[in-house]
């Protein structure tokens, strides 16, 4: 499933309107091909699948990267992306920035205001790619216990409007 070094592909994101085996299947292996170890358990893809928001990226009809995206629970104006994945043989070739830029235009038009990430401080070119499409620096999460580093926090707003706290 390696992409074809000057063959072009129409490449374009879509978000996932539905759960289905496949779909889950799809999350997992490009989640394993992407990090040292399982993010998603079949359950747990299903439950973000069903209840998250899973984008697309593909290629023609092939599906080369995945994007999985929650609500905040206190601030339901802000997103977090828990996971972004494109598949070997894809790298490189600045889809990263064109994946996760289109993913924050759709969140946008859903009315989120911001939305974070917690990425490995080791992980430069990850940094690099959130970076180039607009988040920022914002502080530190948890060491990262498989690895013993720590865990940078990203934010990128999307909105200038002021974030109406929500009553207790």
């Amino acid at each position: 499933m390696d992409g074809v070094a000057g063959q072009p592909f129409a490449i374009h994101v879509e978000e996932l309107q539905d759960v289905s085996p496949e779909h889950v299947r799809t999350l997992i292996e490009i989640d394993l091909q992407t990090f040292a170890e399982s993010t998603f358990s079949p359950y747990t893809a299903a439950v973000f699948l069903q209840n998250g928001r899973v984008f697309l990226l593909k290629a023609d009809d092939l599906v080369i990267g995945t994007c999985v995206c929650v609500r905040c629970w206190d601030r339901p104006a802000e997103a977090t992306i828990l996971s972004v994945g494109i598949r070997p043989g894809w790298r490189g070739r600045g889809l990263g920035q064109r994946f996760v830029g289109s993913v924050l235009e759709k969140l946008r038009s859903r009315g989120m205001r911001s939305v974070s990430l917690l990425v490995g401080g080791e992980n430069r070119r990850a940094i690099k790619v959130y970076e180039d499409v607009g988040f920022v620096r914002s502080g530190f999460g948890p060491s990262d216990p498989q690895r013993h580093g720590e865990l940078v926090l990203m934010c990128a707003r999307l909105s200038d409007d002021p974030v109406v706290p929500l009553p207790d």
